[in-house]
């Protein structure tokens, strides 16, 4: 009689945990569109000489930048994301002979990523892969006038963030993200709508 009433007891205690650890492992429920907006810092990774052709070339490395993002996540695992990037100005100075030049180089970026997620109850890591339609413009000025050259690239765009769902339709997120041609290194803090 005793080892019926333990195992009816160790049944009930089992039966009652399982719906509990079935919603621990199952992912949040999610809204399919999302649009964020955040902001960080950019670091462009290109010597003076390489971005300019100047001798004695220094560049500003470090500078703001900020995205504005549109996605659709189709499922718990994956999303498809468009994203415009401001990636920053970043200054320069150098000379070319006796003649000094003063200018900046301004990044920016539209991209369409494919978005692996791994949802944790409120936390989802993910990483992003896609293709990007770049511009770097340059703007050099001289003593005499100034000119502006503009070099526009397709290149890979890649990166890997997490983000804190806080409550069903808000998120806050932290991504690092690099575009490979223009060489800029985006760290980002900010939030994400679902609707």
């Amino acid at each position: 009689m005793k080892s019926i009433k333990t195992t009816i007891l160790a049944a009930a205690l089992l039966a009652a945990a399982l719906p509990a650890a079935a919603q621990y492992a199952r992912p949040m429920p999610f809204a399919p569109w999302y649009i964020g907006f955040g902001a960080g810092q950019g670091h462009l990774g290109v010597s003076g000489q390489d971005l300019t052709g100047l001798n004695n070339a220094s560049v500003g490395n470090t500078e703001t930048t900020y995205t504005v993002r549109t996605g659709w996540r189709f499922n718990p695992y994956m999303a498809l994301e468009l994203g415009y990037y401001d990636l920053g100005k970043y200054d320069f100075h150098g000379s070319i002979g006796n003649v000094n030049v003063d200018g900046e180089a301004k990044a920016k970026s539209v991209g369409l990523s494919f978005v692996g997620i791994l949802p944790m109850n409120q936390f989802d890591l993910y990483g992003r892969l896609g293709f990007a339609r770049s511009e770097m413009k340059v703007n050099a000025n001289v003593a005499l006038g100034s000119s502006t050259v503009k070099d526009k690239e397709n290149e890979a765009t890649y990166g890997v963030g997490g983000r804190w769902n806080f409550n069903p339709a808000w998120g806050l997120f932290v991504e690092w993200m690099k575009n490979d041609k223009i060489k800029v290194d985006s760290y980002l803090i900010g939030v994400d709508f679902k609707f």
